[in-house]
């Protein structure tokens, strides 16, 4: 389930449409719709949410936002497929050592998570 947005509440301003990095939500190509949420490229990262003036992103029923990221030194073995997988270079480090998650960058939607053979991704939520 994806976030959506509510037609009666959004005034075109693209804001959502220019913050997504996955390129999920774009122009919508009925006169009644001005951006639409594409549901198979979102990752509910929720920064469409947060940016928009009207509040007219609706987050998925159950949406609990992510309030931390974090790597296992102990479990994280290097091979960089976090790294690979983020959008705002987050994960940072050398190849076969650990990584770590640069907290500045990191705009918390655990796609490093989902790609990490390992599990030594941690989300807090």
């Amino acid at each position: 389930m994806a976030f959506r947005i509510d037609d009666n509440k959004c005034v075109g301003c693209g804001g959502c449409a220019f913050t997504c990095l996955f390129d999920a939500i774009s122009a919508a190509n009925d006169i009644s719709t001005l951006y639409a949420i594409d549901a198979e490229k979102c990752v509910e990262c929720s920064q469409c949410f947060h940016v928009c003036p009207n509040d007219a992103i609706i987050a998925p029923e159950g949406f609990k936002p992510i309030k931390k990221v974090t790597i296992d030194k102990e479990i994280c073995k290097g091979c960089s497929l976090c790294a690979k997988a983020c959008k705002a270079d987050a994960p940072e480090g050398t190849i076969k050592e650990p990584f770590t998650i640069n907290q500045e960058k990191c705009f918390k939607c655990g796609v490093c998570a989902a790609k990490c053979r390992l599990g030594a991704i941690k989300v807090e939520y």
